[in-house]
């Protein structure tokens, strides 16, 4: 596994050739941390988040991050990670379970806490270090905001409509998926990431599973198009899917429920960009790539990106130089990631 890339501790320099104005479209975790550390490592920029939602918007329940990662974000930023290490839950192993049979491997050393926490953090450390956060407010075209920014950063996800303004130069490819699959969640952590197959009469089934607290277990459940029609869960509301899905993983959830989070059936969308910059606009996380959620890496890669592209604009002498060394860094490991994430998805 190729380790993070710690972003370079904050040295004087001379800022004429490096941008000053930042523009950040989208608040997730990868918008959030890049704009914390661009600000850390020059005080004197000015860098605006723009987010749509609110603060305490989020979706999902837990994010994975390796240790690897948190070796990046502890070098480039030690009060981030000393926040999220008081409320982290480690784990090492990964459990397959079919037929009532367990298969364990071990040594993978995980670790996870739930995203709206890690928002927290994230929008805390931006606030003491003067970022501008701008929640519940669309963000101007990106064409305006190239003209008056000096670097544009697009971490506005899967959909990203600043890359989709520029798909002429980008070229993504996204790649639809014929599973669905929902986000819940479960008032118990489990003490390795399982998956846990049912053979049902519709067919095959699949939970994913893993502890992001001590109380608390992010659970995805997955199954082909043609398996979630003939069970009937395309006919079913948030509640009663969630019902149902607890029901039928029962053994492995202990007979607890499961709960929701403005959960909906959705199918996975694999996303690359033949580009990943254009001028002073540049993709990050899932904007400019996504791997399928069973090897738990959509965060760890997005706040990887964000500690690279932190890095490269502190090393190189121009704008230019920096973003082309920002993905001929981070290509090779992105498409190394998401072989393995279609191995898995497969």
């Amino acid at each position: 596994m190729v380790p993070a890339r710690p972003a370079t501790t904050p040295q004087p320099h001379d800022d004429r050739l490096r941008p000053r104005r930042i523009a950040v479209v989208g608040g997730g975790p990868g918008g959030l941390y890049t704009a914390a550390l661009l600000k850390r490592l020059a005080p004197g920029r000015e860098v605006t988040v723009w987010e749509r939602g609110a603060p305490d918007d989020t979706f999902g329940f837990g994010v994975v991050l390796s240790d690897e990662t948190l070796g990046g974000i502890e070098h480039a930023d030690p009060v981030v990670y000393e926040a999220l290490k008081r409320d982290f839950v480690h784990w090492d192993d990964i459990d397959i379970v079919h037929r009532n049979t367990r298969q364990t491997s071990g040594g993978h050393r995980f670790a996870a806490l739930g995203r709206r926490r890690l928002l927290e953090i994230l929008h805390d450390r931006c606030h003491d270090l003067g970022v501008d956060l701008r929640p519940r407010t669309g963000a101007p075209p990106p064409d305006r905001l190239t003209e008056t920014h000096d670097l544009v950063v697009a971490a506005d996800g899967v959909r990203s409509a600043t890359r989709e303004a520029h798909r002429d130069v980008f070229r993504p490819h996204v790649t639809a998926h014929r599973c669905r699959y929902i986000w819940l969640a479960a008032d118990f952590a489990f003490d390795a990431f399982r998956f846990e197959i049912a053979e049902t009469e519709h067919g095959v089934m699949q939970l994913h599973g893993y502890p992001y607290a001590t109380d608390a277990s992010t659970v995805i459940v997955e199954m082909r198009e043609e398996v979630w029609r003939a069970a009937g869960f395309d006919a079913l509301d948030e509640a009663e899917s969630t019902a149902r899905c607890a029901k039928i993983f029962a053994d492995a959830l202990g007979g607890r429920p499961l709960r929701a989070n403005k959960s909906a059936w959705t199918t996975f969308r694999t996303v690359v960009n033949e580009r990943w910059s254009h001028g002073n606009l540049v993709l990050l996380g899932d904007a400019a790539h996504t791997a399928h959620f069973s090897i738990g890496s959509g965060t760890k890669l997005a706040v990887e990106d964000a500690l690279a592209l932190a890095a490269c604009l502190q090393e190189q002498p121009t704008l230019g130089a920096a973003l082309a060394a920002y993905e001929e860094e981070r290509r090779p490991v992105v498409a190394s990631t998401q072989r393995a994430a279609k191995a898995s998805l497969e």
